[in-house]
Order: structure tokens, then sequence, then C-alpha cells
């Protein structure tokens, strides 16, 4: 189909989502725009952030797409999981292995 990438998305759109983004320079970890998070990394990466801790996260420099379940409201006094570092990571080694 002329115009769109997989599942009817629009060409586009993700680098869309992807502005405004933290600057390189800014030490901030994630910006927040058109419903998705985006951490401040070199792949491209966005995230949407459901509000029983479930996450879609999508990495387009390193090609992978992480669905994260959730089913309770974690307590503001726990301290938050590093999901973006975990996802990040295993997407590195999934890109290491491919490669070797």
């Amino acid at each position: 189909m002329a115009g769109t990438i997989v599942g009817g998305v629009p060409d586009g759109y993700p680098r869309r989502v992807r502005l405004p983004g933290a600057p390189a320079t800014v030490p901030a970890t994630l910006s927040y725009h058109d419903l998705w998070w985006i951490p401040n990394d070199t792949h491209g990466s966005f995230m949407a952030s459901g509000i029983h801790g479930q996450r879609l996260f999508v990495s387009p420099g390193l090609d992978l797409v992480v669905v994260h379940f959730g089913s309770q409201v974690v307590s503001p006094s726990v301290p938050a999981a590093p999901l973006v570092q975990a996802f990040l990571g295993i997407g590195a080694h999934l890109s290491a292995a491919v490669a070797a």
C-alpha cells in the first residue's frame, strides 16, 4: 500500500512523533510529544506508557518492538523500573547476536 508502512501507520509519523525531542546536549532522559515518550537515545526510539504499567517500546535503529504488559497500579513510593534502559539493552544484545 503506497504511502504507509506496516499496520497502516502513515509514512513520516515516527519522525513526527520524535519531534520535539530532547537535544543530544540536554541531559534529559525522556521528553513527551503526541502521547509518546521519547528517550534521548541514538536509535530513534519512542514509547507509549499505560496507566497500569503497560509499555509499547519502538526502536527503529535497533529494529526492535517490545510490548510489556502490566495489570496493577504501582505505588508512587516504589522507584520506577529502568525499562527504557532494559529495552535498549535487549535490542543491542539481539542486534549483536544477529550480526555475529
